[in-house]
Formats: C-alpha cells, sequence, structure tokens
C-alpha cells in the first residue's frame, strides 16, 4: 500500500514538473531561458508551493528512475529542462543530424483519419516526433490506443529542406511532414494523378456495364495501393464507402478475370480489418527474416 502510494506521489510530481517545463512555467512563476532551461531551485520551490516537500537529489534521483529520460540536468548551472515535448517555443541547442535512411512515427489507429488528411503535425508540440525503430514506435502507439506505425523515408525529405534534431533519448524531432512522404505499409498512399488515371483506365476495361460498381467508378477516388498484391484502395467521394479491388491488368472479359472487390464501410472500418492486420503480418515477417 505504502509503495503504490509513492509511485503515486511520484508520478504525479513528474507530470507537474513536465507540464512546467514544457507547456506553462508560469503556472509554476518559473521563468524559462530562450532554449528551455529553468533554476533547479524555481522549480524545487514550485514543488514547495504545491506541498511536495522535495530536495535537488530527490529530483535528480527521480529523473534517473525513469525508464526514458524526461529532463535533461546541468549541475554545473543548476539548471533543468525537458528533452522534448514542448508546446511553447524555444529555440533548439541541438545541432541538426542525419538520422538513418528510415524513422518511424508510433499512433493510435483512432488518429490515422487526421493523419491521412493532413499529414504528420506536431499539433501542441513544437515538433513532431519519431522513433528509431518499430519496438519503440509501436510503445508510442500503444500509450493511446491500438498502435498503427508509420515510416518516414528521411532522405527525401532532407533533400526537400527537412532538418532533424536527436534528443538524449533518441527521439528524433522534426518539422510537420506531409502525407506525400509517409508510408503505413505495406500500403503506399498515392498522391499522383497520372498513376490514378492509368489505374481507372485499367478498371474501365475490366468491369462490366451490367456490374453496379462500374458506374460508380467515375466517383472513385484512388487512395493508396498495397505492395505485395497490386490491391488498390477507393473512396467513393459521395457515399464515402471505401473498396479494395485487384485489377487483373488483363483487359479480358471472361467472368474468371474480372477483378476482386472488398467494400468497407468507411475508412475507419478499413483501418479496423485491413490495415492493422496486413501490418501485424508485415512487420512479423520483415521481423523474423
Amino acid at each position: 500500500m505504502q509503495n503504490n502510494q509513492n509511485e503515486q506521489k511520484k508520478e504525479k510530481i513528474s507530470k507537474l514538473i513536465s507540464y512546467w517545463l514544457r507547456h506553462k512555467p508560469e503556472d509554476g512563476n518559473i521563468e524559462l531561458d530562450r532554449y528551455g532551461w529553468a533554476n533547479i531551485k524555481d522549480v524545487i520551490n514550485a514543488l514547495n508551493s504545491n506541498n511536495f516537500n522535495f530536495t535537488s537529489n530527490q529530483l535528480i534521483e527521480l529523473n534517473s528512475s525513469f525508464d526514458k529520460v524526461r529532463w535533461k540536468i546541468d549541475l554545473s548551472t543548476q539548471k533543468i529542462k525537458a528533452t522534448h515535448g514542448h508546446s511553447i517555443f524555444i529555440e533548439q541547442e541541438l545541432n541538426s543530424k542525419i538520422p538513418n535512411e528510415i524513422l518511424f512515427h508510433g499512433t493510435a489507429s483512432k488518429n490515422l483519419i487526421g493523419i491521412i488528411k493532413n499529414g504528420l503535425i506536431s499539433r501542441k508540440r513544437q515538433y513532431v516526433h519519431l522513433s528509431e525503430n518499430i519496438e519503440m514506435a509501436r510503445e508510442v502507439g500503444k500509450r493511446h490506443g491500438k498502435p498503427i506505425i508509420i515510416e518516414i523515408d528521411t532522405i527525401e525529405l532532407i533533400e526537400n529542406g527537412w532538418e532533424f534534431f536527436k534528443t538524449e533519448e533518441s527521439v528524433w524531432l522534426t518539422s510537420n511532414i506531409p502525407i506525400e512522404y509517409l508510408y503505413f505499409e505495406p500500403w503506399v498512399f498515392i498522391e499522383r494523378p497520372n498513376v490514378a488515371e492509368s489505374i481507372m483506365n485499367e478498371l474501365k476495361k475490366e468491369f462490366r456495364w451490367t456490374q453496379k460498381i462500374y458506374w460508380r467508378l467515375k466517383k472513385l477516388k484512388l487512395i493508396a495501393s498495397h505492395m505485395p498484391s497490386d490491391d488498390y484502395l477507393f473512396i467513393d467521394s459521395d457515399s464515402k464507402i471505401v473498396y479494395v479491388i485487384h485489377p487483373t491488368w488483363s483487359g479480358k472479359k471472361e467472368i474468371r478475370h474480372y477483378p476482386t472487390v472488398e467494400k468497407y464501410r468507411n475508412l475507419e472500418e478499413w483501418i479496423e480489418k485491413r490495415l492493422i492486420p496486413d501490418q501485424k503480418d508485415w512487420y512479423l515477417h520483415n521481423t523474423m527474416h
């Protein structure tokens, strides 16, 4: 019982300190410099004002007890700062670095619709946060629901002016990332009109006018492709019904060559019933091999 109370107290204190250092230093009467550093003495005084009797040594001990580093402490200057997660603007002390060719972002499946529409945006944080490996990204996603992994090709981004900063805990920071740089393996979202036009022309050859979907083709927008199978994801611009269609690429009219069609009520159902299982199989296979 006592251990549980101590753990709860530690968690409250850590959340309070992170809140001040990342978001609202004024609520603790704490002043940050332009790089986000605060005086340790001011943080201790703020804790004492909130009925938490705490010392500098306990602060250092608390920081070292986390699975990952939350704060950076400089004993020579008696200062402390949050390593990442700022919603307030701070100047970046870290020098930009070249990351691995692929970084990962873990999120919950419920956030995916917004990401498909807007790309990866920092929202309340100053930067988008990326992980070095799938395991780290998956753990981040699990905190908020069913995890989805998004891969980021950093070479493409660097070539187009993005900078990357690495924190002490191997979290990578960068600016907002548009959808065309995001890969939802094994699905790839398609932004090139010429590709969509080519695939749509093929479908017009393969579907017969007697099939209901033939008359919906003009309303379908190509969204993504499934690399292992050549399946294509379409959304109906009116009904928002989602179709996964596999063209035969034959151009023939025989029944056996009809394209296969999977139908989902909306993108949310497709994410739940197709994307999540596909990712599970994809990463399991690639991890094993």
